[in-house]
Order: C-alpha cells, then structure tokens, then sequence
C-alpha cells in the first residue's frame, strides 16, 4: 500500500507561509495555510500559540474555546498565554457568567503578574455585561405579562445560561400570580431549580393546580418522558421509520416542555409508548409498529395530549 509522502520542504515552506501572512496582518490566509499544514503534520507549541492568535483574529471564537481548552487539557508550556485566550473566547461568545467564575479559580493559581493582569480586565468587562443583563432583565420582569411571548423565552434561557439567581423571588411571583404559556412556566421552573429556590411554588398549569418545591424537581432533561418514553419511541421508529424520527422528536420535546412537571400519572409507561406511536401513525401517516391500545387508555392519552 502506497503513501501520500510530503515534499521534504513542505513543512519550512508553510511555516513561512503562515508567519509572513501573520506578520502582514493576512490572518484569513494564515488560517487557510494552517489548515493545509494540519492536513500533513504535527502541531507543535510555538504553532499551536501561533494559531490561536490567527484565529481570534479571524473572529473565529468557537474553535479558538475548543482550541485552547485542548491545549490546557494537555499541559501546553505556555499556559498563561493560553489561558488568555480561552478566556477571550468565552468573552466574546458571551459567556459572562463562565468568565467571572473561571478567573476567580485562576487568580488563586500560581500564574504569572502579566497574565493576572490581563485576566483582570476582561473579568470586569464581563461583570459590566452581566450588570447590563441583569438591568435588562430587571426591566422586563417589571412587566412580565405585558411582554411578547418570544421575548418572555428569550429572557429565560438567558437567566438560565448566566445562573442569575437575583430573581427568584421575582420569578416565583410570577408564576403564581400571572397567567403564563406552559413553556414559560415550564423555564421559570427551570430556572427556581438551577437557582436553588426551596419554597413552594403554587399555580395552574394545564387546568391543573400544582404545588411544586423546585429545589426537588430532577429537571425537564430528566423527567419521565425524556428518560424513558421517549428513547423507546425512537428505537422503534428506527426500524419502522427512520425518516420520521426528526419530526417525532419535535413533537415529543415540544410535548415534554409544555407539560413539565405534570406527568401521565393514569398511564403505564409501556401504554403511553403504544399511545404516541399510535399518535404518530395517525396524526402524521408515519408507519409504526404498536400494541394494541384499549378506548380507555386512548381517550384518556387523547384528552390530555388535546390540552398541550
């Protein structure tokens, strides 16, 4: 078996490439040439650090995190640069929240004065744009019911990607004293968890009453539904039809947000599966191989499912 052997002055050749393009300012061109020299040979550190300049430069801040994250992984000799510009990437790609906790670990480490300086003001520009967010958000919630649906979403998946805990209680008003879309008040309840809030929280969800602690709930990902319904419908899917999967799979979560945390209490787990294929072959034409579902256990499916 033959092998594709670079020309011996390959490798000196794309070196040189790749500084001259640095040295002019050209970091598309010394990314495009750093692409071509991964293509034959090793990285070594002085490149790899080399790398990640040209790719915050190009603005190419995810694979610059998952560049930097490799190299930390690995122990690269030039940790403290390193570092810096994993930092960067997390600041850039808004991960504020991340940033502020990071540099807090790392300013106990035994790292370099320069390298603590440069951390230090990126770790107050993050906390600035945390201070912006939660102004924001603050602002929002004042008028929560008043604010679009998409609006509503967008904020709460901010809330719950930066961890600011600062409105529980605001949030745990909100749920119990306004009237919500289901999927609002499934993130809201998503959010009192990851924030730790240990009270009761009570509302309507559903014409359902639900009184819920939500320090004690195991999270949508965890639910029932996710864990155990869900999969089964997709193995079978997988042999009945495969095509079908994407368009059940966005049915199923977009069921399993809305009704979290109600769960099908009256059904066995291994009928709700018949049910949802039964759901599915009728409601969407997707072939599906079910068991036999009685009236009862469908009417009951069906009157539930009709409420999401």
């Amino acid at each position: 078996m033959s092998e594709i052997i670079p020309f011996p002055k390959l490798k000196n050749q794309l070196i040189t490439s790749i500084d001259q393009a640095i040295k002019s300012g050209q970091f598309d061109d010394a990314y495009q040439t750093f692409e071509l020299y991964e293509q034959h040979f090793a990285m070594d550190e002085e490149l790899s650090l080399k790398k990640c300049e040209v790719l915050k430069e190009c603005g190419h801040y995810l694979e610059l995190r998952e560049e930097a994250s490799i190299l930390l992984n690995q122990g690269h000799d030039y940790y403290d640069k390193i570092v810096i510009y994993f930092v960067e990437s997390l600041y850039y790609l808004e991960q504020y929240q991340t940033v502020v906790e990071i540099i807090n670990q790392i300013k106990d480490e035994n790292i370099e004065h320069s390298t603590r300086m440069s951390l230090l003001p990126i770790q107050d520009m993050a906390k600035d744009k945390l201070d912006q967010r939660q102004l924001k958000a603050s602002e929002v919630l004042r008028t929560f019911q008043e604010t679009q649906f998409e609006e509503q979403i967008n904020l709460l998946i901010d809330l719950i990607d930066n961890h600011l805990g600062v409105f529980n209680l605001t949030l745990a008003q909100i749920i119990e004293n306004e009237l919500l879309h289901p999927n609002v008040q499934s993130l809201i309840l998503e959010y009192l968890r990851l924030s730790e809030w240990s009270a009761d929280v009570k509302f309507e969800k559903l014409n359902e009453i639900i009184t819920v602690n939500p320090i004690e709930l195991d999270g949508i990902e965890r639910t029932n539904i996710n864990k155990n319904i869900i999969p089964k419908i997709i193995d079978q899917l997988e042999i009945d039809s495969p095509s079908s999967i994407e368009l059940a799979k966005s049915l199923l979560n977009q069921h399993a947000i809305v009704m979290y945390p109600i769960t099908f209490s009256e059904i066995k787990d291994d009928t709700l599966i018949a049910c949802y294929l039964k759901l599915l072959s009728e409601q969407f034409n997707i072939d599906a191989n079910y068991k036999s579902v009685n009236q009862d256990e469908w009417q009951k499916f069906i009157d539930f499912i009709q409420k999401l």
